[in-house]
C-alpha cells in the first residue's frame, strides 16, 4: 500500500516536472516569440558600389554592432555616406503550423534591401521609422544567411546625382545630421518575430478623458490576408495596480481592423506630476500584443493651452536628441530617464525633439516620467529647396510617425517644417502644399488631441495655417536686450507679419502665441579626455570648431582673469543664466504669450547653448533656473538696471499665474539687502491662466561709495503663509560721481555733442583743442593730432565705432559685429574686462559684463 502510494507520488512529481519543462519549452515550439538580433553581425563598406548579392567578397568584412550607426562605431567612417552591407546568420526557428517568421527593423538610414540565402525578400525607404518583412518562404532548415544592403545617399550633390539620382540628399528626410554628425545604417534594433498563422500586427488605443476608449486591433494572416478566419480575439485593459478595468472578446472572421469600444469608470488622468498609465493586452490564439496608454487631453482655444481642461503654460526646451558617443541612438533607457528627470528638475514641462523622429525609448520614458513632447518631420534640407518628391517623403514619414507612436500620451504637438526649411513660402504652390499638408496632419491626429504646426516660423518666413502661432528670436544679452524686448512686445500683439501676407492665410486669431526658439550660450566644463568630434566644425566655419580651445585660452590671455578654462566656463554659464532670466521674464510679462522653448536642452558638439552640457550634467545655475521655471512666476520689473545713490527706484510686480493655488488673501512681500521692505496685498480676482500686474515697489536707492549690486527679493505667500512664488532682481548701484574740475577734456568734432553736455553737467572742463598733456582727448578716430598727443605721453579715449578708428599700423584690428559670426546673436557675445584695475574696478561687478554695460557695449 505504502509502495503504491510512493509510486503514485513519484509518478505525479515526474508528470508535473515534465509539464513544467514543457511549459518552459513552449515558447520554442508553439508560441509567438520576439528575438533581438544583435550578435555576430559583420559590415562591408562598398565605396565603389559595385558589389551585388551574387558577388559579395569574402574579405573586407569587420565586426559591427547593429542598433548603432556605422558613423558612431568607426573613426574612419564618421562621415561615410554611400553603400554598406551587413550580414549575419541564424538558425531557422521552430515555426507554429502555417506560421510566419518576420524581421523587424526599428530604423535604418536610409534605403534598405533585405536578402535571405541570396534571395531578395523586401526593401524600405526612410531612415527613421520601423518596417517588417516576411522571411518565411526564403528560409531553409538549419543555418540561414541574412544580408542587408543599405544606401545612405551622399551629401555631395554631384556624387549624389551620379550614383543615386532617385534619392537626392536634399530631398530626403535627414534632419540636422549635416549640422553635427551623420547617421548611416542600422541605428536602431533588429528583431526576429516568430508568429502563428494569424497574428496581431498593430494596436491603437484612442482614449478620452471621460473614460471612453476605442481600441483598434489590426489582425494579419500574412500573405493570405483575404482568407476567411474564425479566431477568438480577446482584449484586457488594466489600471496601474494591475486590476482589470475593461475586457472584451470577439470572433475574427477575416484579417483587417477590429474595433472595441468601451468605457472606463473614473479614469485616472495622465498628468505631468502623476503620469498614470494603463496597460492594454490583446490576444489571438497563441499571439499577444501589449502596450501602454494614458487618459489626457491637450487643446488650444481662446489663445490658450489647456492640459486636461486646465490652463497650461509651456516651459520647454529644444532637444536635438544627439548623444556624445552614440550620435542618434540613446545609450540606454536609464540614460534617457536620467536626462528627462533632470529636465523636470529645472522646471521644464516639454521637450521639442527637433526635426527628428525620436527613438521609441525616448517616448516611452516621457510617458512614464510625465514629460510632454513636441516632435517634427526631419527636414530634407535647411534651405528652401522644394520638390514634390521631397514633400511626399516628408508626409510619408509623418504618417509612419503617427502609426508607430499612436499610443503615447506624452506627444502633444507635431510640426511639418521648421523655419521654412524645404519650402519657399514666397511661391503660391508651396504655400498651398503646406496648408494641405497641415490639414492632412490635423485630420490624421485629431483623435489623439495633438496640435499641428505648419511651419515653426523665424525671420522672414511665416505661417499659413497652424494650431500654434510660434516664432523664433535670437539676441545676445545684454547687448541686444532692447530689440529683444521690443520684438517680444510686438509678437505679443499677434502681428500680421507672422502669417502669410499673400491673402491665403487661414488665421483665427485664437492660436496660442509661443516663442519657440531663443537662447544664449554658456560654455561647458570639459572632461579630461576630449571627445573625437572636438576637431569638427559646421560647414568649415572656424568659429564652430572647438579644437584648440585651450590654446586660444592662453593666446587671448584669459589666464590673467580666470584660473583655468573651467573657471571661464562657469562664468559664462552664470552669464547664460542672467540672459535667460531676462528673456524668460520678458516673455512671461505678456499675458497673451502662452509658452516658450529655450534653445536648447543640452549642448551638442560645437553648440554650447544647452541647459545641460552634452554629457547631461546640469550647468551651475540649475537651482536658480528651476525657481523661475514654474507655473507661477512673480517678476520684478524695474524701469532700468542702473541707479545712483539716492535715486528713486520703481519696479512693477507682475504675476504669471498658471497653477491651481488659491491667491485669495495672498501677500507679496519684498525686501532689499539694505533692509528696506514692504508688501502688497494680492487682489482675489486673479484667476489661473493669467498674467497681470499686482502692484509696485518704490524706494530710494541706498547710498553707496562703490559700485555694487543690491538684490531685491520678493515672495508671494497665501493667507496660511505657504510659499506660492519667489524671485529676486539685482539692481546695479553706483555712487554719485565726484566733480572733477581739474581734469580737462578735449572732444574732437567726430564725437556726439551730447557727450560733451553730459560731461559738463558732471563738472568736467571741456576744451575744443589740445591744451596740454594733462588733457584727455575723446575721439572716434586716432588721427595725426591724437597720435602726436599720445607720442608725447598724453592720454586718449577712443570710441571705436568704425573699422577706421585705429590707424593701419595699430596692433589691434576692429571688425564690425553686425552681419557676421561676431555679432553674438547666434552664439552669444561674452564682453569681458579686467575688473581688478581702473577704470573697470569702479564700474563692473564681474569679469564678464552684465546689464550694467548694455548701453556701451562695442559694436
Amino acid at each position: 500500500m505504502r509502495a503504491t502510494r510512493r509510486h503514485k507520488k513519484h509518478k505525479w512529481f515526474f508528470l508535473t516536472f515534465c509539464a513544467f519543462c514543457a511549459f518552459l519549452w513552449l515558447p520554442l515550439i508553439g508560441t509567438a516569440q520576439t528575438i533581438r538580433l544583435d550578435r555576430e553581425w559583420q559590415l562591408l563598406i562598398d565605396r565603389s558600389g559595385t558589389a551585388s548579392i551574387a558577388s559579395l567578397p569574402n574579405n573586407g568584412w569587420q565586426p559591427v554592432r547593429v542598433g548603432l550607426s556605422w558613423n558612431a562605431q568607426f573613426d574612419q567612417l564618421r562621415d561615410y555616406m554611400g553603400i554598406a552591407w551587413y550580414r549575419t546568420r541564424f538558425d531557422k526557428p521552430a515555426i507554429p503550423n502555417e506560421g510566419h517568421v518576420l524581421i523587424r527593423f526599428d530604423a535604418v538610414d536610409y534605403f534598405t534591401e533585405v536578402f535571405v540565402n541570396g534571395t531578395r525578400v523586401g526593401e524600405h525607404e526612410g531612415g527613421y521609422t520601423p518596417f517588417t518583412i516576411d522571411l518565411t518562404n526564403a528560409l531553409h532548415s538549419g543555418s540561414n544567411q541574412l544580408v542587408v544592403r543599405v544606401i545612405d545617399p551622399p551629401m555631395d550633390e554631384n556624387e549624389n546625382r551620379a550614383r543615386f539620382p532617385q534619392m537626392m540628399y536634399n530631398e530626403i528626410p535627414h534632419g540636422k545630421q549635416n549640422w553635427y554628425v551623420q547617421t548611416g545604417g542600422i541605428w536602431q534594433p533588429v528583431w526576429l518575430e516568430i508568429k502563428p498563422h494569424v497574428y496581431i500586427e498593430r494596436l491603437h488605443v484612442t482614449p478620452e478623458v471621460s473614460g471612453q476608449i476605442e481600441v483598434e486591433v489590426t489582425v494579419s494572416a500574412g500573405k493570405t490576408a483575404t482568407e476567411s478566419l474564425n479566431e477568438k480575439l480577446s482584449l484586457v485593459v488594466r489600471n496601474k495596480g494591475g486590476a482589470i478595468e475593461f475586457t472584451r472578446t470577439t470572433n475574427v472572421l477575416k484579417p483587417g481592423a477590429v474595433k472595441f469600444r468601451g468605457f472606463i469608470k473614473s479614469p485616472q488622468l495622465w498628468r505631468l506630476t502623476t503620469p498614470t498609465l494603463y496597460s492594454v493586452e490583446v490576444r489571438i490564439g497563441i499571439d499577444n500584443f501589449k502596450d501602454q496608454f494614458g487618459f489626457r487631453s491637450f487643446e488650444a482655444r481662446a489663445g490658450k493651452f489647456f492640459l486636461n481642461g486646465k490652463p497650461f503654460f509651456m516651459i520647454g526646451a529644444l532637444d536635438q536628441d544627439f548623444y556624445p558617443d552614440t550620435i542618434y541612438t540613446p545609450p540606454s533607457a536609464n540614460y534617457v530617464r536620467d536626462q528627462m528627470l533632470k529636465a523636470k528638475s529645472i522646471g521644464l514641462n516639454l521637450l521639442r525633439c527637433h526635426i527628428k523622429v525620436c527613438d521609441p525609448t525616448y517616448l516611452k520614458t516621457a510617458d512614464e516620467v510625465g514629460m510632454l513632447v513636441w516632435y517634427e518631420i526631419p527636414s530634407w534640407n535647411d534651405f528652401n529647396h522644394f520638390t514634390l518628391e521631397a514633400a511626399a517623403r516628408g508626409e510619408k514619414t509623418f504618417r509612419e510617425m503617427v502609426e508607430r507612436d499612436w499610443n503615447h500620451p506624452s506627444i502633444v504637438i507635431q510640426s511639418i517644417i521648421n523655419e521654412s526649411w524645404g519650402a519657399d513660402l514666397k511661391q503660391e504652390s508651396q504655400r498651398q502644399w503646406l496648408r494641405q499638408a497641415s490639414e492632412r496632419a490635423k485630420q490624421l491626429t485629431r483623435p489623439l488631441h495633438r496640435l499641428i504646426v505648419d511651419n515653426s516660423a523665424c525671420c522672414q518666413n511665416f505661417h499659413v495655417e497652424t494650431d500654434i502661432e510660434d516664432n523664433h528670436r535670437y539676441n545676445s544679452m545684454p547687448d541686444y536686450h532692447v530689440p529683444f524686448d521690443k520684438w517680444v512686445a510686438d509678437f505679443a500683439t499677434h502681428p500680421k507679419w507672422n502669417f502669410s501676407s499673400y491673402g491665403d492665410a487661414r488665421r483665427t486669431g485664437q492660436e496660442p502665441l509661443v516663442v519657440s526658439e531663443f537662447g544664449n550660450w554658456g560654455l561647458p566644463k570639459l572632461p579630461h579626455d576630449l571627445p573625437w568630434w572636438f576637431s569638427r566644425d559646421f560647414n568649415g566655419r572656424e568659429v564652430t570648431r572647438p579644437a584648440g580651445l585651450y590654446d586660444r585660452f592662453k593666446q587671448f590671455q584669459f589666464e590673467r582673469l580666470f584660473r583655468d578654462y573651467n573657471s571661464l566656463a562657469e562664468a559664462t554659464q552664470w552669464h547664460q543664466f542672467t540672459s535667460l532670466k531676462h528673456e524668460i521674464e520678458e516673455i512671461r510679462s505678456h499675458a497673451s504669450i502662452q509658452g516658450y522653448v529655450i534653445t536648447e536642452f543640452t549642448d551638442i558638439n560645437w553648440e554650447a547653448n544647452g541647459l545641460l552640457d552634452m554629457w547631461r550634467n546640469t550647468k551651475v545655475y540649475a537651482a536658480e533656473l528651476q525657481q523661475i521655471q514654474q507655473p507661477d512666476l512673480v517678476i520684478i520689473k524695474p524701469q532700468k538696471p542702473n541707479y545712483r545713490s539716492g535715486e528713486v527706484v520703481e519696479a512693477r510686480i507682475i504675476l504669471s499665474h498658471y497653477s491651481d493655488k488659491q491667491l485669495r488673501g495672498a501677500t507679496a512681500r519684498w525686501s532689499t539687502q539694505s533692509g528696506l521692505q514692504g508688501q502688497v496685498e494680492i487682489k482675489p480676482s486673479i484667476t489661473n491662466g493669467t498674467t497681470t500686474s499686482v502692484g509696485s515697489i518704490r524706494f530710494n536707492a541706498p547710498k553707496t561709495d562703490t559700485a555694487r549690486r543690491e538684490p531685491v527679493k520678493l515672495e508671494i505667500r497665501d493667507k496660511q503663509g505657504t510659499l506660492i512664488a519667489a524671485n529676486s532682481q539685482d539692481l546695479n548701484l553706483f555712487p554719485t560721481p565726484a566733480k572733477s574740475p581739474n581734469i580737462r577734456i578735449v572732444i574732437d568734432s567726430t564725437v556726439d555733442r551730447g557727450l560733451a553736455t553730459a560731461l559738463i553737467a558732471a563738472g568736467y572742463g571741456i576744451s575744443a583743442s589740445d591744451e596740454n598733456l594733462e588733457s584727455v582727448i575723446i575721439t572716434t578716430t586716432v588721427n595725426g593730432v591724437v597720435q602726436q598727443h599720445l607720442s608725447a605721453g598724453g592720454r586718449a579715449i577712443v570710441i571705436a565705432n568704425a573699422q577706421t578708428a585705429l590707424p593701419p599700423t595699430a596692433r589691434w584690428k576692429i571688425a564690425n559685429r553686425a552681419g557676421s559670426d561676431l555679432d553674438g546673436n547666434w552664439v552669444t557675445n561674452f564682453n569681458w574686462v579686467d575688473n581688478r584695475a581702473a577704470p573697470f574696478n569702479e564700474l563692473s561687478f564681474n569679469k564678464i559684463l552684465g546689464f550694467e554695460s548694455y548701453a556701451v557695449v562695442p559694436q
